[in-house]
């Protein structure tokens, strides 16, 4: 049996889990543009070491698969791991309204 309150409980704290994810994904956008220099693409290893980065994200790799999930950026491969993927390009998926 359910106790009274826990459903109610557990979809507020969904709710605001995909509101800080969905946050997150945006202000992704901004620091890929502001690392890239205007263009609409960074490196991941530039983006793992910028400060403003390491302070905001709670996680950014997860962060960074949720982002391409949702079609919002594209990277190469599964994974990204600090050091053996520096190179890696990220880069913004821009969207295009028909």
């Amino acid at each position: 049996s359910k106790v009274a309150g826990t459903t109610f409980r557990s979809s507020s704290i969904a709710e605001s889990h995909a509101d800080r994810i969905a946050r997150e994904i945006e202000q992704l956008v901004v620091d890929v543009r502001r690392l890239g220099e205007g263009e609409s693409s960074c490196t991941f290893g530039v983006l793992f070491d910028d400060p403003q980065v390491e302070n905001y994200y709670e996680a950014l790799v997860g962060t960074l698969k949720a982002a391409r999930r949702k079609g919002v950026i594209s990277f190469k491969g599964q994974m990204l791991l600090k050091g053996v993927h520096d190179n890696v390009r990220i880069e913004i998926v821009e969207r295009t309204t028909v």
